[in-house]
């Protein structure tokens, strides 16, 4: 079984809360179940504890990231790098998130590329060279993520950037997808911001849950797959927001969800899922 989680707002969606009660519900019922999260990102500047934290051991993962990991069951072979497994993009944004007016690159500070092959693992480091110097980070921190990295690509112009997101970016995704498939019998993928697919290659869902606070939606999977496909092909140059995708397509389902006090959160998602499930 695959669920796919979308955020219907840009932020604060509720996507990484609902995808952590999905995962105890599926594994308080006996299920073989994983979180993933295929891209994620943060700056520098928000939830550091976590950052400073994987920085210091040469590593890149987000919050989202390691709250997925500690939910999820994980396979025995897996190895250490449980949230790059979890979450094989991630990355490190400048504060603010710019685009450059001349070069058009984002200003982010690096990405972080786990590629999981049977070989062996591999990290590149993917190094945003034409972000101003105030807004780079100290590189004393990011020292140890440089050291550990099978690789360094340097990026100084947009098509070093487009060349290496097509050769790295979904490859990363597939790679551990496919394991994922081998290993678990839920896999409950999250998308990242308002992004309608988390990446080019997803398909056979068996449940689409679009979220926003106060409610959660339920989509026909194949109606939805389509919706995507065929504004893709209008929005090839730019990401599809979930906005699009709902205005072409009804929800199947709708959930209302009303605020909850932190220590009662999780049960009370956990009693929406067995409606959300109802399909």
């Amino acid at each position: 079984m695959k669920i796919l989680i979308v955020g219907l707002r840009e932020k604060d969606a509720g996507k990484t809360t609902l995808a952590l009660a999905l995962l105890t519900y599926l594994r308080e019922k006996g299920f073989n179940a994983c979180g993933f999260k295929p891209r994620a990102g943060n700056s520098v500047w928000y939830d550091y504890d976590v950052v400073h934290e994987a920085l210091s051991q040469g590593r890149l993962y987000g919050k989202d990231a390691k709250l997925l990991t500690t939910a999820s069951v994980l396979g025995s072979d897996v190895g250490a790098l449980k949230e790059e497994f979890i979450n094989p993009f991630h990355r490190l944004w400048a504060e603010p998130p710019l685009i450059d007016p001349i070069t058009q690159i984002p200003y982010f500070i690096l990405d972080r590329i786990t590629l999981w092959r049977k070989e062996g693992v591999r990290n590149l480091a993917v190094v945003n060279k034409t972000l101003p110097v105030e807004y780079r980070c100290n590189d004393a921190i990011l020292a140890n993520l440089r050291a550990k990295a099978s690789r360094i690509y340097n990026v100084r112009d947009l098509d070093t950037l487009y060349r290496l997101t097509e050769r790295y970016y979904d490859l990363a995704v597939e790679l551990v997808y496919k394991e994922m498939n081998k290993q678990y019998e839920c896999l409950v993928i999250e998308s990242y911001s308002d992004i309608a697919l988390p990446w080019r290659g997803l398909k056979d869902l068996n449940a689409v849950f679009g979220v926003k606070p106060g409610q959660i939606s339920v989509y026909e999977p194949e109606k939805y797959l389509t919706a995507v496909q065929l504004s893709t092909s209008t929005y090839v140059q730019e990401e599809l927001a979930t906005s699009r995708i709902v205005e072409l397509i009804r929800p199947i389902k709708e959930i209302k969800v009303p605020p909850f006090r932190s220590d009662e959160m999780m049960h009370g998602l956990k009693e929406k899922i067995s409606k959300l499930l109802e399909l």
